[in-house]
């Protein structure tokens, strides 16, 4: 066996087979705290994303660190406001990192009066970049999911592991964004994730593409993660499907679908026009197909520029290395589904993103 081949991840950190109790039993408030992984370059953060029906959506990550630049004494707080005029808000903030502190017991992360804190049913964010915040309430809908053990192990000497937990897949969300001097009301429905790891993301992860579904009672977490070459290009899809109030439905056994390039000079990275998840087989809870067609490109990232590397040594590093980017992009969806015997057409709008680090597998892997 050679050697590209035993350097294979431990994948204990993905669905299994669960259902009923067994899948809906939640989290600990410990799993939402703050897991402190070791290494020179550890990386961990706390997503909350959230969409509303006048037509606003708020994105809040907060970081322990500069990761871009972590000889830099920093934490990282983003804040990204989605008007429905089309407008993008987006704020990436530096505060000095003895501002930053998080719990060892629950998710209770603060940087200065900026906070993300609670545990199932509640959490609440309130968030300030640059003369915009967030105040939002999220109000869990369905129990926290662990997938598997939560984490998976990396076939490093040293460094192993990496997480991903989703203590809320859907919640119903309200409170108030403030744009400057003007402050909207909101209602709607949002997620929270929490991401930790040992070896730096970048030594693992080729590129991701990740995004949530909610229509009617029902919400859809998808995930289609690709490692880098060291790990052989291997691929972990994630899977979840909740429905009234409970977890329904956990697969690692997913297939995506990426079509309708767009190869376009404005981006590192062409981008998939028509994204299909398809799910489940004969006698599983749930199975069907949804599909998510990009009607706009709504925010991305040169990860280089954000770092603040000069052009020239960008471009060489662009041409030679790796072309780190970021996608999110707002899609129309439609699907048939069946779930618990019931047969269910879906339809709307959601938010998804691609994240690329080494960024080998745009269109020729797919």
């Amino acid at each position: 066996m050679d050697r590209e081949h035993r350097r294979t991840m431990a994948l204990t950190g993905v669905p299994g087979n669960r259902t009923g109790e067994a899948l809906n039993r939640g989290l600990e408030p410990v799993d939402d705290a703050m897991h402190r992984p070791g290494g020179p370059l550890p990386y961990e953060w706390w997503y909350f994303d959230a969409s509303f029906d006048n037509g606003y959506s708020a994105v809040a990550i907060v970081w322990p660190m500069n990761y871009s630049k972590p000889w830099r004494r920093q934490c990282t707080v983003q804040l990204s406001i989605y008007t429905p005029e089309g407008e993008t808000r987006k704020h990436y903030i530096f505060p000095p990192r003895r501002l930053f502190g998080a719990s060892r017991d629950t998710c209770d992360v603060r940087v200065g009066d900026s906070f993300m804190n609670g545990a199932y049913p509640r959490y609440e964010i309130s968030l300030e970049a640059e003369g915009d915040r967030v105040d939002l309430v999220f109000d869990s809908e369905v129990p926290g999911w662990k997938p598997g053990t939560g984490a998976n192990l990396v076939p490093f000497p040293r460094l192993k592991t990496m997480g991903w937990l989703v203590p809320v897949p859907r919640a119903k969300v309200s409170g108030t964004l403030t744009m400057g001097d003007r402050t909207v009301e909101v209602e709607g429905h949002g997620y929270h994730d929490h991401n930790w790891g040992q070896a730096p993301i970048f030594h693992v992860v080729d590129n991701w593409h990740w995004g949530h579904i909610v229509a009617g009672d029902l919400g859809l977490t998808w995930a289609d993660i690709t490692l880098n070459r060291s790990l052989a290009y291997q691929r972990a899809f994630m899977f979840l499907l909740s429905r009234a109030g409970r977890l329904v439905y956990e697969s690692s056994n997913i297939l995506t679908a990426y079509a309708e390039w767009h190869d376009e000079p404005a981006f590192l990275h062409p981008y998939p026009g028509l994204v299909t998840v398809s799910f489940g087989e004969d006698g599983a809870p749930a199975r069907g197909e949804f599909s998510m067609r990009v009607r706009e490109v709504i925010e991305t990232q040169d990860l280089l520029e954000m770092v603040g590397i000069p052009g020239l040594l960008s471009r060489m590093v662009h041409r030679t290395f790796s072309k780190p980017y970021y996608f999110r992009w707002l899609s129309s969806f439609e699907g048939s589904l069946v779930v618990e015997g019931e047969n269910i057409d879906l339809d709307g709008e959601t938010i998804h993103e691609q994240m690329l680090f080494r960024g080998r597998r745009p269109r020729d892997m797919m």
